[in-house]
């Protein structure tokens, strides 16, 4: 019996309403279905937007055809490393600095925040700059411009009556009008003053690591507050808590050293911190997720991530699409010592779909300690690199960017995890060559510090790339959505590549 085809129009908007996954099936069905999928445009973009790892724009008043054409050439352009335009930005005395959002900011001695938001012409993102004033001295700041948010961290009172603040305004400085309290405050039991400070801020909660420098036998302190409320959520004691990132608003992903040579990152969750002051091994923790062993001593552990999971572009930008945040990739730097000696310096990539997958492996057994080879070999890559230290914005979604001092800092190498990005340029034309990842990366026992071999066989792609303003070499580069930041040599000048 033959049934009656329905009309086209009636096809399509069945087939809008089903995942990408589903509709690439259903490409493979008939060549009706296909004709029809492959010559729908909104179906098409959505298709290419789930394979370049963007998500869609909602405040863009370009139509589907037009954010179509804008994603080919955003793909292009990326897969070519080709830049529209190239600029500098001074470098100023000050404690700190900042690129997130899109943003690149920095901390002076004068007390001022001095701003440039990177253009992107494929999107239509103008390059911006802007200064703002501040009546105290700025330790340490962040900013999260989809929310408008400017957290900056001040030092207050005198030893041994010390405190920090931690001042909640908008990007232009004045007091943020969704915080009930216009700054919160921490006064450390220490009476000592010799902190270092790492802050993100992700949706609701803002989050503070106060890093002790008086030594191993000190704890390092992580808190997490509701900056609507200014309510304290999580006050967490713990010796050597090297570094943390949000998985999502609730998850946190912590870097512990357990002893000198025990590693391991801990999934923790905000909502479940009942006790506001609580030690380590007080808490409940959802999954610990352990490191190969290793034969020599940690010196540092540090987990980068960018942007944070709840972070969109400004409706202001009006963007077309933006990178997506279901998924992304946490840069796990682990520098190994034996006494004074530096052994080794390696690069853990890991996806939070990896994380996520033992995060809901856990929930029926907290704390659940998870051997390497359950977790780490098939989700992750390993690499021998040094990161660098100062200029730490080095991730950005699915994408690692390295700039090669030993190339006289002329060149940086890109890794791109995205798992569509390698077979949907295969093959194509390009002036970068792209270079899939080996299948395994393997640490030789006889040329790391770790006491077994280690296999990782995350997918990915490379290429070298050649950097602007680098007539005298760049001491480190770093990556944005949209463009590269170089960092000049003698210390005086930043420069950009933007699309």
């Amino acid at each position: 019996m033959a049934y009656p085809l329905l009309p086209d129009e009636l096809t399509e908007l069945t087939f809008n309403n089903l995942d990408v996954v589903s509709l690439l099936r259903c490409m493979q069905v008939c060549k009706l279905f296909h004709s029809i999928i492959s010559r729908t445009t909104h179906l098409v973009y959505k298709i290419e937007l789930f394979a370049s790892h963007l998500e869609d724009g909602n405040h863009s008043s370009l139509d589907t055809v037009s954010r179509l054409k804008a994603l080919r050439e955003y793909n292009r352009a990326w897969n070519d490393m080709k830049w529209t335009h190239n600029a500098t930005v001074p470098m100023r005395d000050g404690r700190c600095w900042e690129l997130s959002g899109g943003i690149l900011a920095q901390a002076t001695f004068q007390n001022e925040i001095l701003s440039i938001q990177l253009p992107c012409k494929v999107k239509g993102i103008p390059e911006k700059r802007w200064t703002v004033p501040f009546d105290f001295t700025i330790r340490d700041f962040t900013s999260d411009n989809s929310q408008g948010l400017l957290a900056l961290i001040e030092r207050s009172g005198t030893l041994p009556d010390v405190s920090y603040k931690i001042h909640l305004r908008t990007l232009a400085g004045e007091p943020h009008p969704r915080a009930v309290v216009p700054l919160v405050t921490h006064a450390p039991q220490s009476a000592h003053d010799q902190f270092l400070f790492l802050i993100q801020i992700c949706g609701p909660h803002i989050a503070v690591l106060f890093i002790n420098q008086l030594g191993a036998a000190t704890p390092d302190m992580l808190l997490v507050w509701n900056w609507h409320t200014g309510q304290q959520k999580v006050y967490m004691r713990v010796l050597q808590l090297c570094s943390f990132a949000f998985m999502t608003e609730d998850l946190i992903l912590v870097a512990i050293v357990r002893s000198v040579n025990e590693p391991c990152l801990v999934v923790l969750s905000i909502a479940a911190c009942g006790n506001p002051i609580q030690a380590f091994e007080d808490m409940t923790y959802i999954c610990e997720l352990q490191y190969p062993a290793l034969k020599y001593d940690v010196e540092d552990i540090l987990i980068r991530s960018e942007p944070t999971p709840s972070w969109r572009p400004p409706a202001s930008l009006a963007v077309p699409f933006y990178v997506s945040r279901k998924d992304f990739i946490f840069t796990i730097s682990l520098r190994v010592t034996a006494g004074h000696e530096i052994r080794e310096n390696t690069l853990l990539f890991v996806p939070l779909s990896t994380l996520l997958s033992q995060v809901a492996l856990s929930y029926d057994a907290p704390q659940r300690r998870i051997a390497w080879k359950e977790w780490g070999p098939k989700g992750t890559r390993m690499i021998f690199r040094e990161s660098s230290e100062i200029w730490v914005c080095y991730t950005h979604g699915m994408r690692f960017i390295q700039g090669l001092r030993w190339k006289d800092g002329h060149k940086a190498r890109v890794y791109d995890f995205n798992p569509y990005a390698a077979r949907k340029y295969e093959g194509i034309d390009s002036s970068v060559k792209w270079k899939p990842l080996a299948r395994k990366a393997t640490m030789k026992v006889q040329s790391h510090a770790f006491a077994e071999e280690v296999v990782t066989t995350l997918p990915g792609r490379v290429a070298m790339v050649d950097l602007a303003h680098s007539k005298d070499g760049c001491e480190a580069a770093m990556i944005g959505e949209n463009n590269i930041v170089m960092v000049q040599r003698d210390g005086t000048m930043y420069g950009y590549m933007a699309m």
